[in-house]
């Protein structure tokens, strides 16, 4: 026990300098003394998203209980109140607009899915209501949220790595080890993340050389993948691209190898949690595809925060909790510098806004800023399914 509170005083030391040392720009020094910085979260803690949305949960409740223990932000304490959409659309958009009407909160964290952020995000933007999407890595979440029209949103940002820069990322890791020349691409055809995916391998692949036999679309609500999966072989491709979340990828891994498949199997930010690298299990020993975060990363901030989630969970952290943590860090930092006035909510969500776009911070995920478009520039980890329900580094890619 003595070793696991050094680590969490030494994360505490860590958060409290990342919301408020030297490594911010700006310079808000005002007293929030007595008063509470109230946040919201809207994430999957059940159904498709269920593998992802409770990490992002357990990363986010650990940066507030950090940063509170550390003296809060400026005096300050957090308070964050997470409620579970469901992993659907429609629930999603009815929690964001119940805890916008509360009128008392200054952000919002979510949702987990690309599929919900097609209804919350411009409902946060309708709101002025800064949202910080901390797992959605669909095409359209920055900077034009899904808004048909060409102005940029001005509320929203994202500090999870796009599927634009993650797919191209780790497809040209893998073309340029193995030379592939034939794949197959198996996608959800009902759900905006799988669908995006889709869209950029078929992009992709012909940069590389390599040749797209067929692209299989099946129901996220599949339960049986033996069809799709004899259609993709009887192409026999060298590599299939999986675009899809959940249990899918998992469920399509074991059923390809039980069919004989030998090849590679290439994704994006679906395969990128313990709890799909442990449905596949061996079968997916050596599926590869780019990450926002890896757990041996040697990041200071990151051996920190790993540190201090094994003394709490007594389990190892995943991309999605890093994601989590990364964005109260953040939205801490913003709010330090905002000089928040607790009685105007509409002025400080736009002054929070306005502070949030200079956040130069270490979070896990490395040396922290947004772009102009209010999107993560950060460090590609390529990783790989050990076999056993964790993930190896085959290369990280710096940005650009």
């Amino acid at each position: 026990m003595r070793s696991a509170a050094r680590g969490i005083t030494i994360a505490l030391a860590l958060a409290l300098a990342a919301c408020g040392g030297t490594t911010s720009t700006g310079g808000g020094t005002a007293s929030y003394q007595g008063k509470t910085i109230q946040l919201g979260a809207i994430l999957s803690l059940t159904g498709a998203g269920g593998v992802y949305g409770p990490s992002s949960k357990k990363g986010a409740d650990l940066a507030v209980e950090t940063i509170n223990n550390s003296g809060g932000v400026n005096g300050a304490k957090l308070a964050l109140d997470t409620r579970d959409d469901g992993s659907d659309k429609a629930q999603s958009a009815q929690v964001a607009q119940t805890l916008i009407q509360q009128g008392n909160l200054l952000a919002l964290l979510g949702p987990t899915l690309s599929n919900s952020a097609v209804a919350v995000h411009p409902l946060a933007e309708s709101f002025k209501i800064p949202i910080l999407a901390v797992s959605t890595t669909g095409i359209h979440i920055v900077p034009d949220c899904n808004f048909p029209k060409t102005d940029p949103c001005r509320y929203v940002f994202r500090d999870s790595l796009g599927e634009e820069t993650a797919i191209p990322t780790n497809i040209k890791i893998y073309a340029a080890k193995a030379h592939p020349k034939t794949g197959v691409l198996m996608v959800a055809n009902d759900d905006k993340f799988s669908k995006d995916g889709g869209t950029i391998v078929t992009k992709t692949v012909d940069q590389y050389g390599i040749t797209l036999l067929d692209t299989i679309q099946f129901s996220k609500t599949t339960a049986d993948f033996a069809t799709p999966v004899t259609q993709a072989l009887s192409k026999k491709p060298e590599v299939i691209f999986i675009t899809s979340l959940g249990g899918i990828p998992a469920k399509i891994m074991i059923e390809a190898r039980k069919q004989g498949f030998t090849g590679q199997f290439l994704g994006g930010n679906g395969f990128n949690t313990a709890v799909v690298s442990k449905q596949a299990g061996t079968a997916g020993q050596g599926a590869e595809s780019g990450s926002a975060w890896y757990l041996d990363n040697t990041f200071p901030s990151n051996a920190e925060f790993v540190k201090a989630y094994r003394a709490k969970y007594s389990s190892d952290p995943d991309q999605f909790a890093a994601q989590g943590y990364a964005a109260i860090l953040i939205l801490a930092d913003a709010a330090k510098r905002a000089n928040l006035t607790f009685s105007d909510v509409a002025g400080d969500r736009s002054k929070l806004r306005d502070a949030m776009e200079t956040v130069n911070i270490q979070t896990p995920l490395g040396p922290f800023q947004f772009t102009s478009a209010h999107d993560v520039k950060q460090t590609v980890w390529v990783i790989l399914m050990d076999g056993k329900g964790g993930f190896n580094l085959l290369a990280s890619v710096n940005p650009s």
